[in-house]
Formats: structure tokens, sequence, C-alpha cells
């Protein structure tokens, strides 16, 4: 964009000449190629043979004629892609030079926290293993497979030699209830979240059938204090301080204009 606006600065308007310096040249290249490697193109075009430079100061002298011919006639007012556009690049320019000097302190991102603490809560999670029975398996042999767990003391790494296969997991670590409920059901995630780690438990009935469940750890969730959310607050706080500081640039630009409405607006 400031390759864009210095090549702008340079532009001869006053009549029908154009001035082509290596600077102009470099930043052609670069826009051909949309790559932004000044040294790069610099030494490029100090080894370019004088055919090639004379084509490359060809092409860009020509670029230039048909710019300025084309807003002689107007063409980004006629095209509302091209004014689009333009008014994009615009907003980038005004946005980069508003915020390029944007900070946080300590006490700014704090107070960001507080402010905005409800976003960051975190969901409960539980960790846990299953033994699937598929239905149409009834809750009596659901439960009479429990009570054999439960006697054999069988530990989760040995939970696949029992039951059925499931059609997504057999161990969960970590999960949330958003996880849990696109696997097994609204009902089946309020029953598991409920359990306490330490045995077999169940029958718990989803969709698919009776399942058998060895909660593991659980953790309940709730809002996290700044340290463990540091990284993501001072992201979030600097986009908003970014934000407003582009629209704070935007709102001085337009106050620099006098709006005229028609009658009746």
């Amino acid at each position: 964009m400031f390759l864009v606006a210095g090549w702008w600065q340079g532009r001869d308007d006053t009549g029908r000449t154009i001035h082509i310096g290596k600077e102009d040249l470099l930043t052609f290249m670069q826009g051909r190629a949309q790559v932004y490697d000044a040294p790069t193109f610099s030494a490029l075009l100090a080894e370019m043979s004088d055919e090639d430079r004379e084509a490359l100061i060809r092409d860009a002298s020509l670029q230039e004629a048909l710019y300025r011919e084309a807003q002689a006639l107007g063409l980004a007012e006629a095209d509302p892609l091209v004014r689009q556009r333009m008014v994009q690049q615009m907003r980038l320019i005004l946005a980069e030079e508003a915020t390029a000097d944007t900070e946080l302190s300590e006490a700014d991102l704090a107070a960001f926290y507080e402010a905005n603490k409800a976003q960051y809560v975190a969901a409960p999670t539980l960790s846990f293993t299953h033994v699937f029975l598929r239905a149409p398996a009834s809750r009596a042999e659901a439960t009479a497979l429990l009570e054999k767990l439960r006697s054999g003391e069988v530990a989760a790494d040995q939970a696949g030699q029992y039951g059925e296969r499931f059609l997504y997991q057999q161990n969960y670590a970590g999960a949330d209830p958003g996880l849990v409920i696109s696997h097994f059901g609204p009902d089946f995630a309020k029953a598991v979240f409920a359990l306490e780690p330490g045995s077999w438990q169940g029958p718990l009935q989803s969709a698919h059938g009776w399942h058998l469940v060895l909660p593991l750890a659980k953790e309940q969730g709730g809002i996290p204090d700044l340290a463990d959310v540091r990284d993501q607050v001072r992201e979030d706080a600097m986009a908003e301080r970014r934000r407003e500081a582009s629209n704070a640039a935007l709102d001085k630009l337009l106050a620099s204009y006098t709006i005229k409405l028609d009658d009746g607006l």
C-alpha cells in the first residue's frame, strides 16, 4: 500500500510528462511480481541488459499512461468494482497509519480483561472411557456388563476388550459439552457430566445404545485467571484498540468534508 502511495505521489499530472526513476522501476517490478523485496529487485535491475531495461521502462511508462487515461475518462467512477477496490485500499492505508503506534500497558490489558471476562469463560471438560452396547441391547444386559466391569476392576486401557465398537471414540480426553453432545446427544451429555470420576457407572443411554462409563478426570470450567489466557486477551485487546483507532481515523476524515443532502433526505 505504501508502495502504491509512493507511486501516486511521484506522478506528474500537470502535463503529458511521465517521469521514470529507479525507485519507480523498483515499485513497478515489485507490484507486477506481487513480491515486495526491494534489495532483490534492485540487484535484478542492476544486472538487467539494456534491452530488458528498455522493455521494463516501456511497460512501466505504459502502465502510468493507461492509468492517467483511465482517470481522465472517469473509469473508477464508472466501474463499481474499481471504485470499491480504491475505497478498500484507502481504508487499509488509513487503518495502518492510525494503528502504527498502538501499544497496550499492563493496566490496559487488565482493564480489558475485567470488562470482557464473560467471553473467556471456560467450558467444563470430562475425560472418560466407555463400553458400548448397540441397540437393541437391553438395559438389563448393560447392567449385567456393568457388574462385570466393576467386579473385575477393569482399567480404562482394558475397556476395549468389552462391548461393541462405537461409531466415534472409546476414550475421550478433556471433552467439552459440545463435543459430547455431537457424539452422544444432549441427554447423555447432561448425565455424564453429572458423574464423579473413580468407578464404572451407568448404564447411560444415547441414540446409539447403552454406555457404561468410567470417568477419569473432570474440570468444572469457569472464569480463568488472566495469566492463563494472557496471550488471547492481549490479541483481543489489541484488535479492539486498532478497531477504535481505525474508526476514529475514518470519522476524522469524514469530518473534513462538507456533506450536502438533497431535499427530503
